[in-house]
């Protein structure tokens, strides 16, 4: 106790810039050293009840089963190429079915902390005239970017980058989950 006083003591001191000396200050810094130990021990008590809730906790998409059609694409001007069927993608038992409007193309699939994971395409190998051979290059590259994804009602978006999809659901397959 005594070197605590003498602590507090020159803390105080420095601080105040006074000399703390004899009776009187002693029953002073006695009374600031307790006062000090009370407030740290308040302090390291375990919390009260939290009045305010904890955010939630972030919680991803899980992987969104079924067809989907392409709307719209950053890399491309629209999601449909005259004279082509709409490009495609569909997610079933962790596989992944995609049509460009020319091949189709299978892989296994993955959905991780919010990110589409396609390891590898196998695709047919039409001949594939432009500009749908150049859509397709670059969808079946965007699908292999690990693009995040996020379902929202019936719309479907994959980003990567700068790049954008948005896909809704085939008018046949809105009844799909």
């Amino acid at each position: 106790m005594r070197s605590s006083l003498s602590l507090i003591r020159v803390i105080l001191q420095s601080v105040l810039h006074k000399e703390f000396v004899g009776p009187k200050s002693d029953k002073l810094l006695a009374r600031f050293a307790a006062l000090a130990f009370a407030i740290t021990q308040g302090c390291a008590t375990a919390p009260g009840p939290q009045l305010v809730p904890p955010p939630p906790a972030f919680v991803f998409d899980p992987l969104p089963d079924g067809e989907w059609e392409l709307v719209t694409a950053s890399f491309a001007e629209t999601g449909r190429i005259p004279g082509a069927r709409r490009a495609t993608l569909a997610f079933k038992d962790g596989q992944i079915s995609v049509f460009s409007g020319c091949n189709t193309a299978t892989s296994v699939v993955r959905g991780h902390h919010g990110l589409l994971e396609v390891p590898e395409l196998a695709a047919t190998r039409r001949g594939c005239p432009e500009p749908l051979a150049w859509f397709e290059a670059r969808y079946f590259g965007f699908l292999k970017a690990r693009p995040s994804y996020h379902v929202e009602g019936g719309s479907l978006t994959l980003v990567v980058d700068s790049e954008r999809a948005r896909f809704r659901r085939p008018p046949a397959a809105q009844g799909t989950p």
